[in-house]
């Protein structure tokens, strides 16, 4: 986070994020040379598309948190990084993305997805009656946490559905709807 923090101390009015991320493919084991290659050479290149959208969605996430706690004057974020569909533009929004920019998926499946991305994103507002994306921009970012309120939360809920199960005595207190609910409690959290 300190380049983005230190863009924006800087004046600047906002950050892309996030880029190709340098990569090395790999390595053919049988000619020990790197892959892909020219007449056996090689060089790093940008790993992109599906690929990079996880790492995008955690990058965007934090510069979002930062502009909001340290920058609410304004700053702009504009999300890049494996963009093919409308839900991936939304997820960007969701994190509290104000633009979100595509390239490698164009280049991959044409200009045509520019159309198709917009009406899936219009089919993801209806969905959830947004009239507009200020509707929805930034709406995930308070569920994210530290790994240590995960545990305490979890240990809580434990705790809770211990102290629910204490009532039930035998086998006859268990109803299907209670014993349904139970194992859904144990795989959903």
């Amino acid at each position: 986070m300190q380049p983005s923090r230190i863009a924006l101390k800087s004046g600047s009015e906002g950050i892309a994020a996030i880029n190709t991320i340098m990569s090395v493919m790999g390595i053919d084991l049988k000619t020990l040379r790197p892959e892909p290659c020219v007449e056996g050479y090689s060089t790093p290149g940008g790993y992109s598309a599906r690929a990079v959208h996880p790492i995008a969605l955690a990058k965007v996430m934090q510069i979002a948190r930062l502009i909001k706690e340290e920058f609410p004057e304004g700053r702009s974020l504009s999300a890049i990084g494996g963009v093919e569909t409308g839900n991936d533009a939304a997820e960007f929004i969701l994190l509290g993305a104000d633009t979100v920019q595509v390239c490698t998926g164009v280049m991959m499946h044409g200009y045509g997805l520019v159309k198709k991305l917009c009406t899936e994103l219009q089919d993801f507002m209806r969905m959830h009656d947004f009239s507009s994306i200020e509707d929805f921009r930034g709406a995930s970012l308070p569920y994210f946490t530290t790994h240590t309120d995960l545990v305490q939360r979890q240990k809580e809920a434990i705790k809770q559905r211990k102290a629910i199960r204490m009532g039930l005595q035998s086998d006859k207190d268990w109803t299907g709807d209670g014993f349904v609910k139970e194992t859904e409690s144990m795989v959903s959290n």
